[in-house]
C-alpha cells in the first residue's frame, strides 16, 4: 500500500538497491504480474496494478471454499506438534497487532492460518492458498489498518479459532472460520468502497 495504483516500477532503482542487474528485477516484475501485482502496458512498462473491489471479492471467496474444507481434514488428523505450532503463530500474530506493527499483519495472519491447514495433508490446497494470500495481503492489510477495530476482532476470532482447533472441533472450526472470513470481507467491501468514492469526488 505504499505504492499507488498506476505508479510506474523502474527496474533501475531496485537493481541498485539490490547489488544485482536488470535481469532479475524483470523477473521479478513478471512474477508479481502473475501474482496480480503488477500489470504491464505499452509504452509505460510495469506499473502497479489496481485494488479491485471485484477481485478482492472473489479472492474472499475463493478462502472461505477452502479454507473451511482444510481446517475440517487438518483437525482431523493434527498432533501436539501441530497445535503447539498454530499457538506460536498466534502469539506471534497476536503481538503484531498489539503493537501496531502494520507491516507484518499480514504475513503473520497468513502464518497464523496456514499452521492451521497444515496437517490437512493437501499440499495442492495449500500452494493455491499461497498464491491467495500473495494477492490478498494488500487487502487484508488495508482491511485492519482502515478499521479501528479490525485487529481486535481479528484477534478475538483467532483466539476463539485455535480453541477449536486444539480442543478437534471441527465443526465450531469451520463456523468460526466461516465468520471470520465473512466479517473481514464485509469490512474490507466496505472500505474499498469509501476509498473509491473518495477518489472519484
Amino acid at each position: 500500500n505504499e505504492l499507488r495504483a498506476g505508479e510506474p516500477l523502474r527496474q533501475e532503482a531496485p537493481a541498485e538497491a539490490y547489488g544485482v542487474s536488470r535481469m532479475p528485477i524483470r523477473e521479478a516484475f513478471r512474477q508479481l504480474e502473475a501474482e496480480g501485482l503488477v500489470e504491464f502496458h505499452p509504452h509505460r512498462g510495469a506499473v502497479v496494478s489496481a485494488m479491485s473491489i471485484e477481485e478482492a471479492e472473489e479472492l474472499f471467496d475463493l478462502r472461505l471454499i477452502i479454507e473451511t474444507d482444510l481446517i475440517q481434514r487438518a483437525i482431523e488428523n493434527a498432533n501436539s506438534d501441530d497445535k503447539a505450532a498454530a499457538e506460536s503463530a498466534f502469539r506471534a500474530v497476536q503481538a503484531a497487532y498489539s503493537s501496531g506493527d502494520e507491516e507484518r499483519w499480514g504475513a503473520l495472519n497468513w502464518a497464523f492460518h496456514k499452521s492451521l491447514y497444515t496437517a490437512s495433508n493437501r499440499p495442492r490446497s495449500l500452494a493455491l492458498l499461497d498464491g491467495l494470500n500473495a494477492n490478498i495481503d494488500r487487502y487484508v492489510r488495508l482491511q485492519l489498518s482502515l478499521e479501528r477495530s479490525a485487529p481486535d476482532r481479528a484477534n478475538d476470532e483467532h483466539a476463539q479459532l485455535l480453541k477449536a482447533f486444539i480442543g478437534g472441533d471441527a465443526q465450531q472450526a469451520r463456523t468460526t472460520l466461516e465468520r471470520h472470513i465473512g466479517d473481514a470481507r464485509s469490512s474490507l467491501m466496505t472500505a474499498l468502497r469509501d476509498r473509491q468514492d473518495m477518489e472519484n469526488a
